[in-house]
């Protein structure tokens, strides 16, 4: 399942807008109230259409506080209006066929619909007749992590095993923006107690396990201890901590990758350990940058992409370090700033995208200022050189470009000055 392209009217402050996705991974920036957060609610609406025709899984209705108000100044007196019709639409590709859906509410006295959503429904109608037959269907995985993923957890006076049940528990409180981690936990000690029981590793539980070693390079083996009742992690250096005494950092990301990759196994478990590795969906993070050290930041896409290569993320951020892992395409920026980021100083991301002046820059930058100098000087000496200087000033010239040549516009305008001067053919 991926979203492509999701068109949004009278939803929360955006009357009319559409935006379209990258088919890996969806970063959107702006300043406070431009509406990240809403479009991340808008993509919980349009995923959890999946749900519709699910029996156990309830979908995602657009909620009243979703609706856009209008405010009118009649005289001394302030009047709100609720605008319609409010509505989603997204198109995007599910179990492997391209489709549009929409849920909308039309009036006042109206409820969010499905009728523009009968295409969706009707995969969401023989996925639930697959699982129930026992068939190997994949499904994807769907979930929402808002920022009150870390502030709300609380440890659980006794965590209790849990028993065999549907597929379905992967969708168990995935759209809810707040987390709880209790299933997950249940979850985990009833593998443990299996692994111990039969005496062999259980090879979904060996998947959680590595894709949390892949995003926690401090952390070289995390697993339930059965008497502390809770997740334990063990550091390179030997520490051992419980999950409850983990820095927010290590909590946050800890939590949010062991519970994508339960949900990719329990939804899943047919593919056992490939199961984080094969298993597609739509992932939805607000504040992806939360509690996390710039060095974490910098690297935290890529090891989402890693360790769940199907799985089609968006996410919210104001860190530059986040922007400035991301590849072409990737970037949504709700100022409607634009620019070039991959691998560019922290510096000029900060003034250039995310429109914040700065009295300094930073050393690259200065770096190819000076190199441009230098530049501009040898080739006015070379404009008046003899052959022999000619032949060493060019090579100077060649050298001054060479640890720049990341940067093609960089490159390519000092090469079109150098042809000028020397009236050299490109």
């Amino acid at each position: 399942m991926k979203i492509h392209q999701i068109e949004l009217e009278n939803f929360k402050g955006f009357e009319s807008c559409n935006f379209n996705f990258s088919d890996n991974f969806t970063l959107l920036i702006g300043d406070n109230g431009t509406g990240k957060t809403a479009i991340l609610d808008a993509l919980a609406i349009g995923a959890g259409s999946l749900f519709l025709a699910f029996d156990e899984v309830p979908s995602r209705n657009i909620l009243p506080d979703e609706i856009r108000v209008v405010r009118h100044q009649k005289g001394q007196t302030i009047t709100e209006n609720r605008q319609y019709p409010v509505s989603v639409t997204c198109e995007g590709i599910v179990v492997g066929k391209k489709i549009n859906w929409t849920r909308q509410i039309l009036s006042s006295e109206g409820r969010t619909t499905r009728s523009s959503a009968r295409e969706i429904q009707e995969i969401s109608k023989q996925s639930q007749q697959q699982v129930r037959r026992g068939e190997d269907v994949l499904l994807p995985v769907i979930a929402y992590y808002g920022t009150g993923r870390l502030w709300l957890q609380k440890k659980e006076k006794s965590v209790e095993p849990v028993k065999p049940g549907s597929q379905m528990l992967g969708y168990v409180d995935c759209l809810e923006p707040i987390s709880s981690h209790k299933q997950l936990l249940r979850w985990w000690k009833t593998m443990e107690m299996a692994s111990i029981q039969r005496g062999e590793k259980i090879r979904i539980l060996e998947a959680v396990k590595a894709a949390i070693s892949n995003c926690l390079e401090d952390w070289k083996n995390v697993t339930y201890d059965l008497l502390e009742d809770d997740i334990v992690a063990t550091a390179k250096d030997g520490n051992i901590l419980p999950f409850r005494m983990l820095s927010d950092g290590n909590r946050n990301m800890l939590g949010m990758v062991a519970d994508i990759a339960y949900r990719a196994g329990v939804l899943n478990p047919h593919l056992e350990a490939e199961s984080t590795r094969q298993t597609p969906g739509i992932v939805l993070i607000d504040e992806i940058d939360l509690h996390l050290h710039p060095k974490w930041q910098r690297r935290v896409v890529e090891d989402l992409r890693r360790t769940f290569p199907e799985i089609q993320f968006f996410a919210t951020t104001h860190s530059e370090h986040i922007i400035q892992s991301l590849r072409p395409g990737e970037l949504i920026n709700l100022d409607e700033r634009r620019g070039e980021y991959y691998n560019k100083s922290i510096e000029d991301i900060t003034e250039d995208i995310m429109g914040i002046e700065l009295p300094q820059r930073s050393k690259r930058w200065h770096d190819m200022m000076r190199a441009a100098e230098e530049y501009y000087g040898l080739l006015q000496e070379a404009k008046n050189a003899n052959p022999e200087r000619l032949k060493e000033l060019k090579i100077k010239l060649d050298k001054l470009t060479v640890p720049f040549s990341d940067d093609p516009a960089y490159e390519a305008f000092l090469k079109m000055e150098r042809l000028a001067a020397l009236g050299e053919k490109a």
